[in-house]
């Protein structure tokens, strides 16, 4: 659980299995580095070829660099400059197929998009969700909201419940601390209610 200026807490949930991800973006990366290799042999060699084996270098060193553990450390292994790397090869001679250079492109702006770290932010306004488009809810919206063995349970007036699993790296010790935020909030609202009416 973090604090930021914007937010009084921020929860990081868990972050899901990116297992089909990957393994579609090794299969597509390696069909690339087929494909350009089977290229570069079947054609006559020309000067720019140096260019594309440096890409297909940069595409395995990559890959072994993520799957070894020897990235930046992250927990979430990220395929984007590898598929930014076969996009240029498909831009190029002699694969020059430009559509599916378009289709790598945009498959690693997806990548960040789906691997984008989820988090709720809590706040005296509400209750906000950095998903695209960001959702944001008012505390009379909800009902309840607590967070315990690592669970954070919100639960909406409309009967609509949340429920996910948070980072294990979270402050446990600030659980008690979050819970009394959002009763705090919430006990607010109902003696505002109470007031008007």
């Amino acid at each position: 659980m973090n604090r930021k200026k914007e937010y009084d807490y921020i929860v990081t949930l868990k972050h899901p299995n990116y297992k089909i991800y990957n393994l579609i973006s090794v299969l597509t990366c390696m069909i690339t580095l087929a494909a350009e290799a089977y290229g570069i042999v079947q054609t006559p060699f020309a000067t720019y070829y140096w260019v594309n084996i440096l890409m297909m270098v940069y595409i395995i060193y990559n890959f072994t660099a993520l799957l070894t553990g020897r990235s930046d450390g992250e927990s979430v292994i990220s395929f984007k400059w590898s598929l930014y790397a076969a996009a240029f090869l498909w831009l190029m001679y002699p694969l020059h197929i430009p559509v599916i250079g378009i289709f790598f492109i945009v498959a690693a702006l997806l990548e960040r998009q789906i691997k984008f770290p989820q988090e709720i932010g809590f706040s005296n306004d509400g209750i906000t969700f950095n998903t695209f488009p960001f959702k944001h809810y008012n505390w009379d919206d909800v009902r309840n909201v607590v967070l315990k063995d690592d669970i954070i349970t919100i639960d909406f007036t409309n009967n609509k419940i949340i429920q996910r699993e948070i980072e294990p790296a979270e402050l446990t010790e600030e659980e008690n601390e979050f819970n009394e935020f959002c009763n705090r909030q919430l006990n607010n609202l109902h003696t505002q209610n109470n007031f008007v009416s």
